[in-house]
């Protein structure tokens, strides 16, 4: 199948267009002017420009493709709501617009579960009611809405929400702070809040196997949305205990009240504000995260599309920090 993939020099889209070839498609890279695109290169992957803010780029873009994984987003907790809405929300429009100017009609859209906020009641499954907390979140879910109104159109959609992703060649994302923080910093000494709250993480080869399973079931294309993450949510003791073997430390047993975090992560937040440099872990409002669950199924995922996760947590992330130390973002 020749299938376009909107946000491939990214890094989920590396290992997506990996596994698709590793299955006998023929993907089809979609990179922005100025995008890295040599490792798709290497590989023999035909590469077209087109930029979501550019409708008319789009339609040559998509011409050919029997389907469409979109990908591409605007990826931040801290960006602007203009450029959520331009990109997340009217990127997809015009993408979709294009599909169907081509007669292309499947589309496999990557949300999040940012989308649904914390579980106030887990394991939340795809039923769910849908609280975001950050404008990305919003967005995506603004997206998700827009995409099932264009299968009255005709556009067959599928939607993944994954969530929070992680795996060698992750950078600059809440897994890389959350990991690179603990290696570096006084943080590894603390439990922040209770430590009993759950959080579910995802390997980013498992993230390419859910999409190419949708892909393979054109039976799902009406609309189905699948959570897709792990086998199991961990506390964050757990996750602390897990990280502290893999460096070799003492695991954290004291705990620091949220209140304390947030007056101890404010002036890190304001330097990093200055310094132009972004780190999800140091902000205060992320310290709220440490009072919630983000805990979820993936029964429906399971039993629809076969999936299976290939990594549990503790191998994922000792392959991830064992590509951290070789390239140098912490000491190895």
């Amino acid at each position: 199948m020749r299938v376009l993939v909107t946000g491939a020099s990214g890094f989920v889209g590396g290992y997506l267009i990996e596994e698709l070839l590793r299955r006998g498609h023929m993907p089809v890279a979609m990179v922005r002017k100025g995008s890295d695109a040599a490792r798709l290169k290497e590989v023999g992957v035909e590469c077209r420009t087109g930029d979501l803010t550019d409708p008319e780029s789009l339609v040559a873009v998509v011409k050919g493709a029997d389907a469409v994984i979109h990908l591409a987003a605007y990826y931040s907790f801290t960006g602007k709501r203009e450029l959520y809405e331009m990109i997340n929300v009217e990127g997809t429009r015009h993408l979709m617009d294009a599909m169907l100017a081509n007669g292309v009609k499947r589309l496999l859209y990557c949300s999040s579960t940012e989308v649904m906020g914390p579980t106030p009641d887990p394991p939340a499954d795809e039923s769910a009611p849908c609280h975001p907390i950050y404008e990305y979140g919003h967005s995506k879910l603004r997206a998700e809405e827009m995409v099932r109104d264009y299968a009255k159109k005709g556009i067959e959609p599928t939607i993944v929400r994954p969530s929070g992703i992680y795996g060698p060649r992750n950078l600059e994302d809440v897994s890389f702070w959350f990991i690179t923080t603990f290696a570096n910093s006084i943080v590894s000494r603390f439990i922040i809040g209770s430590g009993k709250k759950k959080l579910q993480f995802v390997h980013v080869e498992d993230v390419a196997q859910a999409f190419a399973l949708a892909l393979e079931r054109p039976e799902v294309s009406n609309g189905q949305t699948y959570i897709v993450t792990d086998e199991r949510a961990y506390n964050y003791k757990e996750i602390y205990d897990i990280l502290a073997r893999i460096f070799r430390k003492d695991p954290p047993r004291r705990h620091l009240p949220v209140a304390l975090a947030k007056l101890i992560a404010a002036p890190v937040q304001a330097i990093n504000a200055i310094r132009g440099k972004q780190n999800f872990i140091w902000r205060v409002q992320t310290m709220d995260t440490f009072k919630v669950d983000r805990w979820y199924s993936i029964e429906k995922v399971r039993r629809e599309l076969g999936y299976s996760p290939r990594y549990k947590l503790e191998e994922g992330l000792r392959q991830t920090v064992r590509w951290y130390e070789q390239n140098g973002y912490i000491p190895s």
